[in-house]
């Protein structure tokens, strides 16, 4: 099998399919792909939705050739370079390995499952086959990101703070139920926390303790946590604390703030701005809204793909291994009033947080 990372550098577009043509999809991907097509190095080639319609509607707005009725049909007839998996986490089954085994480069949202054991099984088969992959941690792709990262080189590191006291908007049904999404801090909070992992490596241990309200009183209230106080500790020994509330819902004011406490400054990070000891540093207006950062991700990989992965990605399918653990070592710590749960516990399946019954394909 000729894997992308054999392959020499592309002189023709990038051929492209989208298994998944929803919310992000369309908000956040091909947006941006389609300008790449328009500039020549983009061609999207084929996609697959559940709901045919929402592929049907996705095909007319983004140029997209082909429309399939099952997934497994596209992947094996369409000479795909790279693949978009773009589902919600409890609904991942063969695709994974589907693009492992022929050979095309992979693309997957965030977060990549509910179960570990299923991230697992499908990182070992992207690893075997020696395809390019990417996990949709778009922060990474800030610019401030790599400001912060420039920073960080030759301090260290002692404390790390984050708050996120909101009142978040629900954009989709199966987003407001912890069965379906894994709470805020999966669901969310996963953006941060992987963007703690870029600065600092990856995460050992986890202590969580989470507040609930009133569970789903109606079927389509909201069924989450509305507080969460968790707790990280870094290979490294950097102790990381991130509070979340989503209860503010009589307050129009609200807290996001990541801060780093080094050896030489107080760094305060935001998309668009970064802080050292009270003062600017860095400033991008245009970085805070928008998906732009996913914009920038979706040309790295597009650009890992013509480059034969001579440019690679920055969040490769496993080093996103780490950053899943992490959100669902929480959720086991929480349900387990407080208690330590490590990452190579969660990786091993040692420990676990199972709110459906996975197929592995």
């Amino acid at each position: 099998m000729v894997t992308m990372a054999e392959r020499p550098p592309h002189d023709r577009p990038v051929r492209l399919g989208f298994v998944g043509t929803g919310h992000i999809a369309r908000g956040a991907h091909l947006p941006a792909l389609a300008e790449l097509a328009r500039e020549g190095a983009v061609e999207l080639a084929a996609c697959y939705d559940l709901d045919r319609s929402a592929a049907e509607g996705a095909a007319e707005t983004f140029s997209i050739r082909m429309v399939y009725d099952d997934y497994r049909t596209m992947i094996e007839h369409e000479p795909l370079d790279g693949l978009y998996l773009c589902i919600p986490p409890t609904v991942h089954t063969d695709v994974e390995f589907l693009a492992a085994e022929r050979g095309i480069a992979l693309f997957c949202e965030k977060h990549q499952s509910l179960y570990i054991n299923q991230v697992v099984a499908y990182e070992r088969a992207i690893r075997a086959a020696g395809i390019i992959s990417q996990v949709g941690f778009n922060f990474r792709y800030y610019p401030s990101a790599d400001v912060v990262r420039d920073l960080l080189r030759g301090s260290t590191v002692c404390q790390v703070v984050v708050n996120l006291l909101s009142r978040s908007p629900y954009t989709r049904y199966w987003t407001a139920r912890y069965e379906l999404c894994g709470g805020t801090i999966v669901e969310n909070t996963i953006h941060t926390i992987d963007l703690l992992r870029y600065w600092l490596g990856d995460i050992a241990s986890v202590s969580a303790v989470y507040a609930w309200g009133h569970r789903g009183e109606t079927p389509d209230a909201p069924n989450l946590p509305e507080a969460y106080a968790v707790t990280y500790r870094f290979a490294s020994g950097v102790p990381a604390s991130i509070n979340l509330s989503r209860s503010l819902t009589e307050s129009s004011v609200g807290r996001r703030e990541v801060l780093l406490v080094s050896d030489g400054a107080l760094i305060e990070w935001s998309p668009g701005r970064v802080v050292m000891d009270g003062q600017t540093f860095w400033e991008e207006a245009s970085a805070g809204g928008g998906y732009g950062s996913h914009a920038a991700q979706d040309r790295a990989f597009v650009e890992a793909l013509r480059t034969g992965g001579a440019t690679p990605t920055k969040s490769p399918y496993s080093d996103g291994v780490n950053t899943l653990a992490a959100v669902l070592g929480a959720n086991i710590s929480a349900e387990r009033d407080g208690e330590r749960v490590r990452m190579d516990d969660v990786v091993a399946g040692k420990v676990t947080w199972t709110p459906y019954e996975p197929v592995l394909g």
